[in-house]
């Protein structure tokens, strides 16, 4: 027997040799019964991760999400059919988690119908593709026996990286790394400060999928065996992490007053001139609330300006706001240089003088830039919203931290919080905090803005750094360097937090900021090498 020969049979399914005598209406009713399984499988590895994910929120049901599909998976023998298996579930996946795709192309898009719902289709099948190409690995890997969970969550890790590595040069949506199921257990969180999100989601993937070979082990002892391992995995993350949170290192004497403004500003009226006055004055009125708790900085969120800032009445705007509260104001707003329009973040000092200006580098595919434009536009010139898209350019890599009294701030904008390289090298270049500007009205009361915030809580536990969030219409968040959600307000209402916030004793930075992705390169060399060995040794 080969050693890509499947441990796991359809227990109904008659050997290949006598099936073809049996009567059509029972080999029919055999093969609808491992249909109806599959799709048993299928269904609750859908309903587990629906529910793991923000706004739901069930954490720990995460660790069980792969369970059913591991289950589904191993009564599989053929590559295609595997494949086909995977890439379906991993379509419904995705797509009951990514709905909100919908709802923001038909209503904040004003896209008809059909070219909504192709969007969101469009959106699932593509993110499925990942999926696929785990259940393909986990084809090839089972042959492994008691090796696979381990080898099936190295592929998960790389999967996930590579996605993240795609989407960082040419085109991809990180945005539903395992490790976000997790983002409000802050005891699981804590290892990610060594590993990165990558290793939660090693935990996760390697939990479910030694939950789901057992249950297809032919033998219960060595079926608890896989329970136990499970278990001891997911102990060994929880226990680490409550051992941390009780002896939480001290970040310093050194503290900073912050204000974050959520104005609630509608979508529609953001860039109508009728409603420029009415924006100024609720913006000027909350400045002046704020400064009354005497803060250091004010956080405003992403594009939060009537228009960019570079032009005169805006700056000017902004400069008497500056001098009224004495405060360093960091700013959301375009602004345009040789031609190119960028998405940008502005320091400025007290006095109003410009301090700094941090340019967006990860733009949001479809949002400020168009993948494949030209071939896109020829192909939908109809729709009239692609004619208001893909106008921004991306920032440089090498940008200069802002720094206000030699305190330096690691600046994200919006979807920059799902690219942990981005945060990470600001962190080990000196960021003391982390400000994370960001516009979401455009999800309206969906999910995304929740799977939004469990993102950034990921980034603030990597690198060990507070993060002042300032959203339009929420979810604005103060973030410690532990995860935990100091302050918070919630979605479409208009509020102020403040923060006294610790700063780190000097260049005091994670072991995840230090040495980055130590964790995937190691996942990466035993998937390949272990994918090579199974494909050399199956042809001897």
């Amino acid at each position: 027997m080969g050693v890509l020969s499947r441990p796991f049979v359809w227990k109904n399914q008659p050997p290949a040799d006598a099936s073809a005598e049996r009567p059509f209406f029972v080999r029919l009713l055999q093969a609808g019964g491992h249909g109806v399984f599959l799709l048993g499988c299928a269904a609750g590895t859908v309903w587990l991760f629906h529910r793991s994910y923000p706004s739901n929120s069930s954490a720990f049901l995460a660790w069980l999400a792969l369970a059913p599909f591991t289950m589904g998976l191993l009564s599989l023998r053929r590559f295609w059919t595997t494949f086909w298996y995977s890439y379906l579930t991993g379509t419904a996946v995705y797509g009951a988690l990514c709905f909100w795709i919908f709802i923001t192309c038909h209503v904040g898009g004003e896209m008809n119908v059909y070219l909504s719902a192709a969007a969101w289709l469009g959106l699932s099948l593509l993110l499925a593709l990942q999926f696929a190409l785990f259940g393909v690995s986990c084809y090839f890997f089972k042959s492994l026996k008691g090796f696979f969970p381990l080898l099936a969550a190295c592929s998960w890790v790389v999967l996930e990286w590579g996605h993240e590595w795609l989407a960082s040069y040419f085109f991809g949506f990180p945005w539903f790394s395992l490790s976000y199921s997790q983002w409000n257990l802050l005891p699981v969180l804590q290892i990610a400060a060594w590993t990165g999100a990558a290793g939660i989601s090693f935990a996760i993937v390697f939990a479910g999928v030694s939950i789901g070979y057992g249950l297809m082990m032919p033998r219960v002892l060595r079926g608890i065996v896989h329970f136990l391992l499970a278990a001891v995995v997911f102990l060994s993350v929880f226990e680490f992490g409550n051992m941390y949170l009780q002896k939480v290192p001290p970040q310093g004497l050194l503290h900073l007053k912050a204000a974050i403004m959520q104005p609630n500003i509608d979508q529609y009226k953001k860039w109508s001139p009728q409603f420029e006055q009415e924006i100024e004055e609720t913006l000027y009125l909350m400045t002046t609330q704020a400064a009354a708790e005497n803060p250091l900085l004010v956080v405003w969120p992403e594009s939060v300006t009537p228009g960019p800032l570079q032009e005169k009445p805006y700056s000017q705007w902004l400069k008497d706001i500056s001098q009224l509260t004495g405060a360093w104001q960091l700013v959301g707003s375009n602004r345009e240089e040789n031609n190119k329009q960028y998405v940008s973040a502005f320091l400025l000092s007290p006095e109003g003088k410009p301090a700094g200006t941090y340019d967006k580098i990860q733009l949001v595919p479809f949002g400020e830039f168009i993948p494949l434009e030209n071939t896109v536009r020829s192909l939908f010139s109809d729709v009239k919203v692609l004619g208001e898209l893909g106008v921004f350019s991306a920032g440089n890599w090498e940008q200069p931290l802002l720094t206000m009294e030699q305190i330096s701030v690691g600046s994200t904008i919006c979807y920059e919080s799902v690219f942990p390289r981005l945060w990470r090298e600001q962190a080990r270049s000196g960021a003391h905090f982390f400000a994370n500007l960001t516009n979401d009205a455009w999800f309206f009361n969906t999910a995304a803005p929740y799977q939004h915030l469990a993102a950034v809580v990921l980034r603030a536990v990597e690198n060990r750094r507070t993060v002042l969030r300032a959203a339009n219409t929420g979810i604005s968040a103060v973030i410690s360097p532990s995860g935990e959600i100091l302050a918070r307000a919630e979605l479409n209402t208009r509020a102020i937090l403040t923060a006294d916030i610790s700063l780190p004793l000097g260049k005091q930075i994670s072991f995840y900021t230090r040495w980055g992705g130590w964790f995937e390169w190691l996942c990466l060399v035993l998937y390949f090498s272990s994918f090579l060995s199974v494909l050399i040794f199956s042809r001897e």
